[in-house]
């Protein structure tokens, strides 16, 4: 009797354990907000390269046009106003424009009815090409 219980246990552990595997198979989905034909779009300000000063500019140039972002803070709770996301910002705009290098002309802080902080960075975009 031993030896039908142990075999009765065992094919009870085997059947649950192929349910649980074919139940995982499935798997839980999964959104997110990224859109797939715009992915590029998500990193485009990092094939933009900042140079501190129109010199430093390698290879043959051309002028895009002019470029600005701004960060804002809206809520008291939000991350302050900074350069960072408001050069970031720009980025992205100059990589729109096709341009792979942006020259930053000043970031200042402004005041805008709609934030509680604003801060606005202003650059050049270029295209350099190597030949």
């Amino acid at each position: 009797m031993k030896k039908t219980f142990r075999k009765q246990v065992t094919n009870l552990l085997v059947i649950n354990s192929i349910m649980l595997l074919c139940a995982c198979t499935n798997g839980p989905s999964v959104e997110t907000n990224l859109d797939k034909e715009n992915f590029d779009e998500y990193f485009a300000a990092g094939n933009v390269t900042v140079f501190q000063d129109e010199n430093e500019l390698p290879g043959k140039v051309k002028f895009l046009g002019l470029v600005e972002g701004d960060s804002c803070k809206a809520k008291e709770n939000d991350i302050p106003a900074n350069a960072a996301d408001a050069r970031t910002m720009a980025r992205e705009k100059a990589a729109s424009m096709e341009a792979n290098a942006v020259v930053f002309t000043s970031c200042t802080p402004i005041e805008d009815q709609q934030c509680l902080e604003m801060m606005v960075c202003y650059g050049k975009a270029f295209q350099i090409s190597e030949h």
